[in-house]
């Protein structure tokens, strides 16, 4: 079975990009220190991460399938959850139940199947978690 979660990660990072919300083109798999963010970026916060994620083969004699999960991060500084929320709501809106053109493969369906918010520990950050399935 080949692993479409490479490109799925691709299409992902390319949808959320040319989304233009508040994290502007600050998606990352691996975050650059905040020093580097704001040299490159105009700004540290707010950013997305793509990368945490699962693949399940999905056995069937005359399919190669799977399910692949990801989880996408909004990490914000504002006072509140707004911005998260914003954010957040964004990219529910471009991602669930849409269609995704992946190199190689072929995304039957595609959602978000929750989104979680919380205070960071360090007492600054707001995050909001989406646990998003493809199949």
């Amino acid at each position: 079975m080949s692993d479409p979660s490479a490109e799925i990660q691709v299409a992902l990072v390319e949808r959320l990009t040319a989304l233009a919300t508040e994290a502007g083109e600050r998606i990352y798999d691996d975050v650059p220190p905040e020093d580097e963010r704001v040299a490159d970026t105009g700004a540290a916060y707010p950013y997305v991460t793509v990368g945490a994620g699962q693949l399940v083969p999905v056995d069937e004699e005359c399919f190669d399938r799977s399910s692949t999960y990801f989880q996408i991060d909004v990490w914000t500084r504002t006072v509140g959850f707004p911005q998260a929320k914003r954010i957040a709501g964004t990219i529910r809106t471009a991602l669930h139940e849409q269609t995704l053109a992946v190199n190689g493969h072929v995304v039957d369906r595609m959602r978000v199947e929750s989104i979680d918010y919380s205070r960071d520990p360090n007492g600054l950050s707001r995050r909001a978690r989406l646990d998003q399935a493809h199949s």
